[in-house]
């Protein structure tokens, strides 16, 4: 399985440009027009984009170099308060699995159960909370970020 390594994510105009490459792939990074956090942009502004791009760095990307652009992600992922949300969140995805008994986690990924599908829209609604919650921590950042500018 491959991973995503993004090096810039610009917003334009006309949208949201990943330069990326895959970690299988000899080719060098090209930029290009990601459609999906384009519509999320459009529709739920930075707020929306921050939690997605987080999400992608949690399932299958991850950030390489050092352009600016990727600072605020680093600063929202990689400090030990977002490792206590994550933890505090699988802990509680963890937990709820557990409560099953062992038909309904077999169940899980092959022909669910009921109990097995609630688990899993539970999954995805722990996992929604815990990817927004990190992604505040880019407004936090750009915070920070002003406000060093506006002390020199």
């Amino acid at each position: 399985m491959s991973t995503e390594l993004i090096n810039r994510i610009t917003v334009k105009k006309d949208g949201v440009y990943v330069s990326s490459h895959s970690s299988n792939d000899t080719s060098p990074y090209h930029s290009w027009r990601c459609r999906g956090l384009s519509e999320i942009y459009a529709a739920e502004g930075q707020k929306g984009l921050d939690r997605e791009v987080i999400r992608m760095l949690y399932e299958y990307a991850e950030l390489r170099g050092s352009h600016k652009s990727l600072e605020r992600y680093r600063y929202a992922k990689d400090t030990p308060a977002a490792r206590a949300v994550y933890q505090k969140y699988m802990d509680n995805i963890d937990d709820r699995y557990g409560q099953m008994d062992e038909a309904d986690q077999k169940s899980v990924w092959y022909k669910p159960t009921e109990k097995a599908k609630e688990y899993r829209a539970y999954e995805r609604d722990m996992r929604e909370k815990m990817y927004s919650e990190i992604a505040e921590r880019c407004g936090e950042y750009d915070r920070k970020q002003k406000n060093k500018d506006l002390e020199r």
